[in-house]
């Protein structure tokens, strides 16, 4: 890529430099930040034209370099873009510079769904981010002494040794990634004249890392688009000042590209049970990589860089572009040769739908009307498919000639070759493709490098590369794809591109095209197959969990205020959402590094981890598989934290659980679990009642989750007259009688299905207990949670009992309470 346009880009991603090296200063005020940037950026960026950036973004009437040249003009007119959330501040009376003025979660802007007028309190974040859950309900000023702190700890990953000088655009996206993702983008605060909620609605929001990378993103489309609009004035450096400052109203230079692969569900879950778990999880990544094939094809295509890539995840992507024929064209190219790929490959079952849809740099302010317009199209275009090639899918296909007594055992496909797989002395199918071949082993090797510390992808582009690696790699179209459990020098070297997974260690960026890809791929180490989960505790059954985010639709098109819905506020929730599904769901589901994971039989969770795997997450859902008590805790975990993450008790996520044994078919999982959350999405306590925020649990009860958790509670205490045993819990015959939640469950039941009257057969069960030896407090409450009258107690109680009796199962087939 041309060094010129990588200047050009490299100023804009760094141009407000200054404002943490101007907040880590010991006399901060004796400059601007754009001094304090530039001359950091002389210093130590060895790129003279980039550092320019840091001055001419904002242009006075004394600066010829902004006035009166084309760079200087797009990094003025890129910054002017991409902080749109600012405008109108400078009409207000303002208080004197603030720098330690902590930075608002941007899920602060998001109104009640249900109720738009209803707003949250401000949530915020702190600077630095060592706990998971993150926001908090006061503001902690950010001093000189953090910033310091946080610059040091900056300046040395930007110095390492092992990285290439000058450093690469994503190695320093992601370096800003890992330090500026809580610093705020500007130090304003404003209060001077304000009444407190008018102070909470111009308080800083968007982080100095969004905010750049947007700004690097519209400054490479502006390059774009005025050298190929304008290539004579362009080529002989002459003034686009009009041009790039006053556009008119008809023209759109920007593109919104969204892309949407159709076809998962099926693609995923359409498999046999035997071997699911590698075929499960191959899959999945399979459609992740898949993804990012996509993505990097595009962004080199159009000759743009990583800042444009505004989302990628869940099987989902956009793409801000430049709105020229030649990038119309490059769009269109490439999904031809997508769908040509995908058709071949899988006879249909997966398509890409991708389409673009132009805008007028006014929507940067109010981006609702362009996200919606993509919404649309894509929408229209999914009801459509394969509209090009009906007479293909139409056409009958006989059996391939190897196929005619069999078929794969994985997708059942029958019309391609067929081979055994064997792994030693075992075989592990008879008959199976190539594609499904190649899944299952992507499978194991992601169990294998789950383990590792800092696990690789290498990608392989075979028309520029050397060398075709000969070890296990998955291909997708004229790409090879290597995932290794760390650093492999010999392939390194060869590679086009490096993918480091979960990894912000900066010196292991010394590759030129090093990329920060986060997954969310967790696997316990003992889980090898899905047999493996089933007898870890109690009952022996697998179970699966499936949860998204309540009202995403509302969140993005009502939720949030028209005066916040610019490009770049839209932009940083959707990759905050991303964040929560990919990178932080690993440590939450682990188990490990939360505070107090849900532990109801005290399995010391913390030291042991979780016995699961994540299917997929990403974009706002998830897909998780394992033994059912892991299965079940970790969704009170994911729902604890996702409200933590947030801070916003409006952004809601939903699930549902479905539980069997470990030979039932994955798609029957995948349905059951899909129709336990779409339950838990219709539970409402009463008929006004519009929120969702719920959990269907064993047998498809839906809770809120304010009464789950109650449900939680009472296991807690039930447990507490248990006493361990191995593998499960036991009834301590001298307090309890033996069937005395058998009972108990029998009483719920009666109670909740009929209406009977029970409270004296409550009473004689509780007259059979010897609940003094647990202390005066645990009886008293036993007692008060049984003698009662209240639905909502024996609903609670039915639940409770049953996840109880599930704990006090020896492995065993029998269903609990059955």
């Amino acid at each position: 890529m041309e060094d010129k346009f990588m200047s050009l880009v490299k100023g804009a991603l760094l141009h407000d430099i200054g404002k943490v090296v101007q907040r880590a200063n010991d006399n901060p005020t004796v400059k601007k930040h754009s001094e304090w940037g530039y001359e950091w950026l002389k210093d130590n960026l060895k790129d003279d034209l980039a550092a320019m950036a840091a001055i001419a973004h904002h242009y006075t009437k004394d600066d010829d370099y902004a006035l009166n040249n084309n760079f200087g003009l797009i990094w003025y007119q890129a910054d002017n873009l991409a902080s749109k959330e600012r405008k109108g501040r400078e009409k207000l009376q303002e208080g004197e510079w603030h720098s330690e003025i902590t930075l608002a979660s941007p899920f602060s802007r998001v109104n009640n769904p249900d109720n738009p007028e209803e707003s949250p309190t401000l949530a915020y974040l702190p600077l630095f981010l060592e706990k998971i859950d993150r926001t908090t309900a006061t503001e902690s000023p950010c001093s000189k002494q953090d910033y310091k702190r946080l610059f040091d700890a900056f300046e040395t990953d930007f110095n390492s040794h092992e990285i290439q000088k000058p450093p690469s655009l994503n190695f320093l996206l992601m370096l800003f990634e890992k330090h500026f993702s809580h610093v705020p983008s500007i130090t304003m605060k404003i209060y001077d004249g304000l009444k407190k909620e008018e102070i909470k609605e111009k308080h800083p929001d968007i982080s100095l890392f969004d905010h750049l990378k947007l700004t690097a993103a519209i400054a490479g489309c502006m390059y774009r688009y005025y050298s190929e609009t304008y290539p004579e004035k362009w080529n002989k450096n002459e003034l686009l000042r009009d041009e790039i400052l006053n556009i008119s109203d008809a023209e759109k230079p920007y593109l919104l590209i969204g892309g949407d692969i159709s076809g998962v569900q099926k693609f995923i879950y359409t498999i046999t049970s035997k071997g699911a778990l590698k075929s499960l999880k191959g899959r999945s990544f399979y459609l992740e990589l898949f993804t990012e094939h996509i993505v990097s094809k595009l962004i080199t295509a159009l000759s743009l860089t990583r800042c444009n890539l505004i989302f990628l995840g869940g099987g989902h992507f956009y793409i801000l572009s430049h709105n020229t024929p030649k990038a119309q064209e490059a769009i269109k190219e490439i999904k031809k040769g997508i769908d040509e790929y995908l058709f071949k490959e899988f006879s249909g079952r997966l398509q890409l739908h991708m389409e673009a849809e132009p805008f007028h740099q006014k929507l940067f302010k109010n981006s609702s009307e362009v996200w919606g317009k993509l919404a649309e199209i894509l929408q229209k275009a999914k009801k459509t498919k394969w509209k090009g090639k009906l007479q293909d899918i139409l056409k009958p296909q006989m059996p391939h000639k190897e196929c005619l007594t069999q078929y794969c055992e994985v997708c059942f496909r029958e019309d391609i070759p067929l081979k055994p797989l064997e792994r030693g002395v075992n075989r592990v199918y008879d008959a199976i493709c190539d594609s499904c071949k190649c899944q299952y082993e992507l499978g194991e090797e992601l169990k294998r490098i789950s383990e590792k510390e800092h696990p690789v992808l290498y990608r392989f582009d075979l028309e520029k590369s050397e060398k075709d690696p000969e070890t296990l790699t998955i291909k997708i179209e004229s790409s090879k794809y290597l995932l290794q459990g760390g650093w492999d020098k010999e392939i390194h070297q060869d590679a086009s591109a490096v993918y480091r997974i979960n990894d912000f260690t900066a010196k292991h960026y010394s590759h030129p095209n090093s990329i920060y890809m986060p997954i969310g791929f967790y696997q316990h180490k003992d889980l090898e197959e899905l047999s493996d989960a089933s007898p870890v505790f109690g009952l022996n059954r697998i179970a699966v969990l499936r949860m998204d985010v309540d009202n995403l639709g509302k969140v993005f098109s009502t939720a949030i205020p028209e005066e916040h819905k610019t490009f770049s506020r839209m932009a940083s929730i959707s990759r905050e959402l991303n964040k929560f599904f990919k990178q932080y769901l690993n440590t939450i589901v682990e188990g490990k590094n939360v505070e107090e994971p849900t532990d109801l039989a005290n399995r010391d969770v913390k030291s042991k981890g979780r016995m699961l795997t994540i299917v997929y997450s990403g974009g706002d859902d998830l897909f998780l598989i394992g033994h059912w008590l892991d299965v079940t805790e970790v969704a009170f975990d994911i729902s604890n934290y996702f409200r933590k993450f947030t801070g916003n008790s409006f952004i809601t996520i939903s699930g549902g659980i479905a539980l069997n044994h470990e030979k039932y078919p994955v798609y029957q999982y995948a349905r059951e679990a899909e129709e336990a959350e779409a339950l838990a999405k219709k539970n409402k306590n009463t008929p006004e009642d519009k929120t969702k925020n719920s959990i269907s649990i064993f047998g498809n009860k839906p809770f809120k989750w304010v009464e789950a958790e109650k449900i939680v509670e009472r296991v807690r205490l039930f447990t507490k007259f248990l006493k361990p045993a191995e593998r499960h819990l036991a009834v301590d015959e001298k307090r309890l009688p033996s069937t005395f939640f058998y009972r108990l469950l029998s009483l719920s039941r009666q109670f909740n299905e009929k209406g009977v009257l029970i409270l004296p057969k409550a009473a004689y069960l509780i007259s059979r207990a010897k609940f003094g030896e647990n202390g005066a407090e645990d009886s008293l409450k036993i007692k008060e949670v049984i003698m009662t009258q209240n639905v909502n107690q024996w609903k609670i109680n039915e639940t409770a009992t049953m996840w109880t009796l599930m704990l006090t199962k020896k492995g065993g087939g029998e269903d609990a309470g059955e």
